[in-house]
Parts: C-alpha cells; sequence; structure tokens
C-alpha cells in the first residue's frame, strides 16, 4: 500500500544537492511539522483552499512517499512518525528525489518487510 509524509518548514532555498541530510537536519533541529501523514492522494490539488494556497508559497513542504502494509496512522505520535522516516532516510534504500526552489520529493523504494518492522520498533502512541 502507498502511503505519504508531508511535512513542512518555514520556505527555505533548496540546495542543488545533498537532500537527505537537509532533511534529517531540519527534523532533528525540529523545524519540520508534519502536514499529512496517509494514504496517497490521488490528486492532491482538489483539496486545496485559498488557506492552503498562501501556506504553500511561505513554506517548504518535503513530501515523502513509501511503501508499507497497512498502518494505522492514529495510533503513532508525531515523534514516532519523525524517528520513523528519519530511520527511513538514513537505511540504505533506492530513493528517487525531485527538488526546486522550495520543495523536494522523495520516492523511496523500502522493502515491505523492513518498512513493518521498523514500524513496530519505533512503537505506537500511548
Amino acid at each position: 500500500m502507498q502511503h505519504v509524509l508531508i511535512l513542512s518548514t518555514k520556505r527555505i532555498n533548496i540546495p542543488a544537492s545533498d537532500f537527505i541530510p537537509l532533511v534529517i537536519s531540519l527534523i532533528d533541529e525540529n523545524e519540520m511539522e508534519i502536514d499529512y501523514f496517509g494514504i496517497e492522494i490521488d490528486n492532491p490539488a482538489d483539496y486545496l483552499d485559498e488557506q492552503m494556497k498562501l501556506k504553500i508559497n511561505t513554506t517548504s513542504f518535503i513530501t515523502i512517499h513509501f511503501e508499507c502494509d497497512k498502518i494505522d496512522y492514529g495510533s503513532y505520535s508525531d515523534e514516532a512518525v519523525l524517528n520513523f522516516i528519519t530511520d527511513v532516510l538514513r537505511y540504505d534504500e533506492e530513493k528517487e528525489i525531485k527538488a526546486d526552489d522550495k520543495d523536494i520529493e522523495i520516492i523511496i523504494d523500502i522493502s515491505l518487510k523492513f518498512c513493518n518492522e521498523l514500524l513496530q520498533k519505533k512503537g505506537s502512541a500511548d
């Protein structure tokens, strides 16, 4: 099943390379917020309103796509989700990365077994 995690931070200039260390650094420095954690959205443009359009202009988004078995999204704390995605980003799996001057999109080819084990290890919220 395809999942997506959308993180946001105040608008930053994206460097020409070294995207993964930048994202991990922003997470470690508590500069990222979780905007969305759930199933892959078919057409995100269908969900935009005026407030969201304003946020898009002043925010940098890091969108991370990965495949895993079904996830009970509500059972994980923000901290657990950020720890999980940091571990995934550090893991030596194939990553397709697209970036422009303010946003990064990362598609991770992660094994289902590794994803499921990592989610169990991170635990769920109390």
